[in-house]
């Protein structure tokens, strides 16, 4: 009794085991998006089901209900979800603007294999353009030829007033049908990303197998200077990249000549309130022929110069040369300043000396000075 239960409940379990794992794999995958709609910018919570475990999901926005494939998804916007043991994917994705018109759909794929699976949920992207769809739309296949920037290096750059270049973009057909009005996206930022909206020409018709070449003005505002980018996409597929420096080297100049006129200015003002060293007796400099007097003046010295230097006046009187004597005199003051004005103060030439004790002294009968008292 007890074998045949105990092969029954392994028979049990081993069934169970086989039912559900068998689930996942035989159940189709599935997905829903929450909420279901919303402007470019909104965050939206990609939920699925029923996936292999183990693999990815890509996540992405696409137009046209991707009919053309990854060519109508917005595929710098798409993230990836891994798959849990259970099959469920769970993954947020902001909502960005398709390159194509809605109607839309985000669509859930694993990666390309020969067994790869597609979910299409669909969304509704709030402010984008909807158009008909074309069901038999073949795959746009775009080849970049040349992206490049012209122009630069005028007056008004070098100054920091106005940047400007043209993207020039070359692109090819390499499809077996025409490509009408296909999307151009183009855009300029700075850190290597362009995310500043640039207005773009109309893209017409591109027959099969034939080039076709557009130009985007592109012009930075006032003041702008360092490393730029301009990047895009055409078609939704065709990448493009380029970058381009700019900076204002007369305007930083101009600032440098301003900086060094500031120093030169205020060197010659600290110049200007020195005060000054030099006196104005340096600019009149002594006679050479007067001898300087000694540092100790000796009253019979002094009696001695007025002798050799003094000439004769009227009558008892002798006329003394000031500016001689001063010259004699330079150096510390040893006398009186008063009493040397009131010896050498006359009105005129006749005028008599002044006495003995003003270090004076008469005249002698033989035209020589009295021995001092």
């Amino acid at each position: 009794m007890t074998g045949p239960r105990l092969l029954a409940a392994l028979a049990a379990s081993v069934l169970t085991l086989l039912t559900c794992w068998a689930v996942p794999a035989s159940a189709d995958p599935g997905g829903s998006a929450s909420p279901g709609e919303g402007a470019p910018g909104t965050i939206v919570q990609v939920t699925g089901a029923g996936w292999p475990a183990g693999t990815s999901v890509h996540l992405s926005v696409c137009g046209r209900l991707a009919v053309n494939g990854s060519v109508d998804c917005d595929a710098a916007g798409a993230v990836t979800a891994p798959v849990g043991p259970d099959g469920v994917v769970t993954g947020g994705l902001t909502i960005g603007a398709p390159p194509v018109d809605c109607p839309c759909v985000i669509r859930m794929a694993t990666p390309a294999k020969a067994d790869r699976m597609i979910v299409d949920v669909p969304f509704t992207v709030l402010g984008h353009p909807t158009s008909a769809v074309v069901k038999d739309a073949q795959p746009v296949r775009i080849d970049l030829v040349d992206a490049q920037l012209r122009g630069g290096g005028s007056w008004s750059e070098l100054f920091g007033w106005k940047t400007r270049r043209t993207l020039v973009l070359t692109v090819r057909n390499n499809a077996p049908d025409p490509v009408k009005d296909a999307p151009l996206v183009v855009g300029w930022g700075a850190d290597k990303k362009a995310d500043m909206p640039l207005t773009a020409p109309p893209t017409g018709t591109i027959e099969p197998g034939a080039t076709a070449t557009f130009r985007v003005p592109i012009e930075l505002p006032p003041a702008s200077y360092g490393d730029f980018v301009v990047g895009g996409r055409f078609a939704g597929q065709t990448d493009f990249q380029v970058s381009f420096t700019t900076y204002p080297y007369l305007l930083f100049g101009l600032n440098l000549l301003a900086l060094l006129a500031l120093i030169a200015g205020v060197r010659a003002a600290i110049r200007r309130r020195r005060p000054q060293t030099r006196g104005a007796a340096s600019a009149s400099p002594p006679p050479a022929s007067a001898p300087a007097a000694p540092r100790h003046l000796e009253r019979a010295a002094l009696l001695a110069h007025l002798d050799g230097t003094a000439r004769p006046g009227t009558g008892d009187t002798l006329v003394i040369d000031r500016a001689s004597l001063l010259t004699y005199l330079d150096g510390p003051p040893l006398l009186d300043p008063a009493a040397l004005d009131r010896f050498l103060a006359v009105d005129d030439a006749t005028a008599p000396l002044p006495p003995p004790d003003d270090l004076s002294y008469p005249s002698t009968p033989e035209g020589g000075p009295d021995e001092p008292r």
